[in-house]
């Protein structure tokens, strides 16, 4: 496995220490990925920067619990950003739209990435560094090899959460993905099994648990190009009724959630669906078209959010869905 060229981002992220703060900014989304990645860039970085963002997920709060880290909550209407800022690097967004708020319009832009599918341009001025990773943490411990190989075991748990998160304990993993995680663990000391082991142990409370059951058992099942397609509604949890959904023998599950600004579609499929050739960020990007929104993600887990009614939604998943697998 080449290391990956990444001597135009360290050369962005010098020149903008120097002219001021350096903002790294999460997704609104808040998974473990995009804040495992950002906690871990701003602590390289140095004391010039801060990571930042308007939303943190259940896993990477609990993966941070205790944790002697720093994590600046913005309100998405009124986001207080440093006076003085250099640059501002945002990580594992595929667009704008996911970030959940406005970037200023004058600041360096860059954005470290590492989806196929967006929905929305970046502007041509920011610089753009995507790579063919199974995640964004693996483009960050790229970056910290240039200078130095050892990190924290704090920064080693949060990379090591962040890929275990985002290739689905390893399902969708890509070329070089295990060489980097037994690179990571080499440097930090971190066990990658201790911390499956503290992801995995998620205490649902009584309403939580029964919550996702009956998302599971009012689900539906129908058939796409040999790809059995399962689909539910969910109050809380998506992510936990759509691998219960996988668990029980479905190649896709679609979990829809009604949520303050509309509806949320999360998206996942197993290997053997991915092998086949299903892409559910290009899906959930194609879903743009049809309903506006904003959507993107991975082959194996992607989502979707904006207007629209369930059935419209469900409809225009499966029928977007139905395309991919016909292209």
């Amino acid at each position: 496995m080449a290391d990956l060229d990444l001597s135009e981002l360290s050369d962005w992220i010098s020149k903008a220490s120097d002219n001021g703060a350096v903002v790294v900014v999460t997704h609104r989304n808040g998974d473990m990925d995009t804040i495992g990645s950002g906690l871990v860039l701003a602590q390289t970085i140095g004391p010039s920067a801060r990571a930042c963002g308007v939303h943190i997920g259940t896993l990477a709060k609990r993966i941070m619990k205790g944790a002697d880290v720093i994590f600046h909550s913005l309100d998405s209407k009124r986001p207080i950003l440093p006076r003085n800022i250099g640059g501002i690097i945002v990580v594992d967004s595929a667009s704008p739209g996911q970030i959940g708020f406005d970037l200023p319009d004058s600041t360096p832009l860059c954005i470290i990435d590492h989806h196929g599918a967006a929905s929305e341009e970046w502007p041509e001025t920011a610089l753009l560094v995507n790579r063919d990773t199974s995640s964004t943490a693996e483009i960050i411990w790229e970056l910290i090899k240039i200078t130095d190989n050892t990190i924290s075991p704090l920064s080693g748990r949060l990379l090591l959460a962040a890929i275990v998160a985002d290739t689905g304990r390893f399902k969708h993993a890509r070329p070089g993905c295990y060489q980097r995680v037994e690179e990571i663990i080499a440097a930090s000391g971190i066990d990658v099994v201790d911390v499956i082991n503290e992801m995995e142990s998620e205490d649902l409370n009584q309403s939580q648990r029964i919550a996702i059951l009956h998302a599971v058992s009012n689900s539906k099942c129908q058939t796409v190009a040999n790809i059995v397609v399962a689909t539910t509604r969910a109050r809380t949890h998506e992510g936990a009724v759509a691998h219960a959904l996988l668990a029980a023998g479905a190649h896709v599950a679609l979990v829809q959630k009604k949520t303050t600004e509309g509806m949320r579609m999360t998206g996942r499929a197993s290997r053997t669906a991915t092998n086949l050739g299903v892409d559910l960020g290009r899906v959930m990007s194609g879903l743009t078209t049809r309903l506006g929104g904003e959507g993107g993600g991975h082959p194996g887990a992607a989502g979707w959010s904006g207007e629209a009614n369930a059935v419209e939604l469900e409809s225009a998943s499966l029928a977007a869905l139905s395309v991919e697998l016909m292209d």
